[in-house]
């Protein structure tokens, strides 16, 4: 017969982690589809539906959506197993479950920290072209759903929607994949107090050294050599913490000017030094003459 339509839709319960370095992201989320099967339906006089727990999903069929691009992914089972399952006497089904799934995000860090972030969690059947299974959102955009309280440290959520398209594999064929697309903005904030101010204020203290005598060596060379090395110990922490990119990033940018800044103000008291002692040989030429 025709593709079954099968119905999705999704509450976003957390947004737990996104990770920089692995390049992913973890979402726990209650995952619904709604579809018919008239071999279920029941004689009834009122009109209620029937509720059970997850040992029937085992003796049904029931759509078999997996999350591309998925790295882990399991269905909670506390104090049991996560899964509802009700049946209406025309036979409509509902079939929920709780779901915590950690999947891929491409991101690009050009202009990382400054930068904005969209990811996608995909959904696709398994097993069933789009000839024998009709994959849908259920209410358009207000199939998705989420928590007022879904909050990350390091960004603002901007927005959540939907969107579908049809996916090709050369092997099988065409399958119907719905996304749930979020986009991502990073907090500034914190960059600004453990990389920016830190940065600037090495390149200030630096200047210090301008104002200090010449001939005070040991104060001079200290203070250049502890700026460059601060200056050094800051870039590392920053790269420490982000996916090793072949492309520069916006902090890169900052970081090394910044340092570059540093290290021309100890090859200054070089050039200083080196000019004064010089000057001071020609004066003793002149004095002997």
């Amino acid at each position: 017969g025709p593709a079954i339509p099968v119905g999705v839709d999704v509450q976003v319960e957390s947004l737990d982690s996104i990770s920089e370095v692995d390049m992913d992201f973890t979402m726990t989320l209650y995952l619904r589809h709604y579809w018919k099967d008239e071999r279920l339906s029941f004689p009834s006089t009122t009109n209620k539906s029937r509720t059970f727990d997850g040992r029937l999903v085992k003796k049904i069929w029931v759509p078999d959506v997996f999350f591309v691009h998925s790295k882990r992914s399991f269905i909670h089972d506390t104090t049991t197993d996560n899964i509802m399952l009700r049946v209406f006497p025309d036979g409509h089904v509902l079939y929920s479950m709780r779901i915590t799934v950690t999947a891929m995000c491409n991101m690009d860090f050009s202009h990382f920290p400054l930068d904005s972030q969209t990811c996608s969690l995909e959904l696709e059947s398994y097993a069933y072209t789009d000839e024998d299974l009709m994959l849908y959102w259920k209410n358009g955009n207000e199939s998705l759903k989420t928590d007022e309280k879904i909050s990350l440290s390091q960004f603002l959520i901007q927005k959540f929607h939907t969107t579908s398209r049809l996916a090709f594999y050369s092997s099988t064929g065409w399958y119907n994949r719905l996304y749930i697309n979020f986009t991502l903005r990073r907090h500034i904030f914190f960059f600004l107090l453990q990389t920016y101010f830190p940065a600037t204020l090495m390149v200030m203290l630096s200047w210090v050294s301008f104002w200090i005598d010449h001939r005070a060596v040991p104060a001079r060379v200290s203070l250049g050599i502890t700026t460059v090395l601060t200056m050094s110990t800051i870039i590392t922490g920053v790269n420490a913490s982000m996916p090793r990119v072949s492309y520069i990033k916006a902090v890169d940018i900052y970081l090394w000017v910044s340092f570059v800044f540093v290290f021309l103000s100890v090859l200054e008291y070089a050039a200083v030094n080196y000019l004064t002692t010089v000057q001071e040989r020609k004066e003793r030429k002149l004095q002997e003459r």
